[in-house]
């Protein structure tokens, strides 16, 4: 087994990644424009709107703006648990996935997975019940990276 630690900066980088690009091209464009177009269109409303329902919807959309362009951001600051250090043993072998803590040992067959995505720095393994799990290429071995290839979707 290959003992792994995986850092909080590869974790965040990792999730950055996923957020913006790892759903597909509409979901990208969508989570890089959509906040500051939402904002501007509100401030734009603002500025130059001649109703008071015009002028506080206008604030609901810079609200709304702001949120959604910072939403990553204020994940990372609430959500830091799912970001934190820990020691990570895993296998992979042609029947499937081990992966051991200190603590607990799971055991991945490949038929649980759905989709398995080659990423740049790592590879994304999608099961079926909507769980992720992050393997970064630079710590896997040839094999297990042959192992992954020949599973890509």
């Amino acid at each position: 087994m290959n003992k792994y630690k995986l850092s909080q900066s590869e974790k965040i980088k990792v999730f950055l990644n996923e957020y913006y690009f790892g759903y597909g091209a509409l979901y990208s464009i969508s989570r890089i424009i959509s906040g500051p177009l939402i904002f501007i269109i509100g401030l734009n409303l603002y500025l130059n709107g001649n109703t008071k329902s015009g002028i506080s919807y206008s604030g609901i959309l810079i609200v709304f703006g702001i949120y959604y362009t910072l939403k990553p951001l204020i994940t990372l600051l609430t959500q830091k648990a799912w970001f934190e250090n820990f020691d990570l043993d895993y296998s992979i072998t042609p029947e499937k996935i081990i992966i051991q803590s200190n603590t607990s040992k799971s055991e991945l067959d490949y038929s649980e997975l759905n989709k398995v995505l080659k990423r740049k720095t790592y590879f994304a393994l999608k099961t079926k019940s909507k769980q992720g799990i992050y393997l970064p290429i630079k710590n896997l071995e040839s094999n297990e990276i042959e192992i992954l290839n020949g599973m890509k979707n």
